[in-house]
């Protein structure tokens, strides 16, 4: 079997000395005088929701919690292969649109797409997504997975 590696560099330079001294110009030239503030002032439902954003660990953790199934979502398709639904030489994938209640518990979980034609598949990974306890949520998060299946 091979691996695929990608190696991606970020190169940061430093800016030249006229190109700050352009950007100091600038900065001098438009004037120091106080401006009246010409910013919106969010509204309260705004303020709120963004005080209620998933934040990012969480969304890495809910995304944990499913890669974790993986292997349990191998075997939904030796179940759909040995009842004769699926030939042994199938590949392809299931993708599943799930709604994480703030307890953490999906409240609702169905296939959007499949590759794989077949209700034992099919009804094998929605019930192990249904069983994730996710982290508790500070809102109800909306989200989609993919997962891959391949015989070996």
């Amino acid at each position: 079997m091979r691996h695929a590696m990608i190696m991606t560099t970020t190169m940061i330079t430093k800016p030249s000395l006229g190109l700050c001294a352009l950007i100091a110009s600038l900065a001098v030239g438009c004037g120091g005088g106080s401006h009246a503030d010409t910013t919106p002032a969010p509204a309260d439902n705004a303020a709120h929701e963004q005080s209620e954003q998933i934040p990012p660990e969480k969304m890495d953790e809910i995304n944990r919690d499913l890669d974790r199934k993986q292997q349990i979502m191998s075997h939904c398709l030796a179940i759909a292969i040995d009842n004769k639904e699926l030939p042994k030489s199938s590949r392809g994938k299931v993708t599943v649109d799930l709604t994480i209640g703030t307890s953490g518990k999906p409240e609702s979980v169905k296939i959007v797409s499949a590759t794989l034609e077949s209700k034992t598949l099919a009804e094998c990974v929605t019930h192990h997504v249904q069983e994730i306890q996710f982290p508790e949520l500070p809102k109800p998060l909306e989200t989609s997975y993919t997962y891959g299946f391949e015989t070996m």
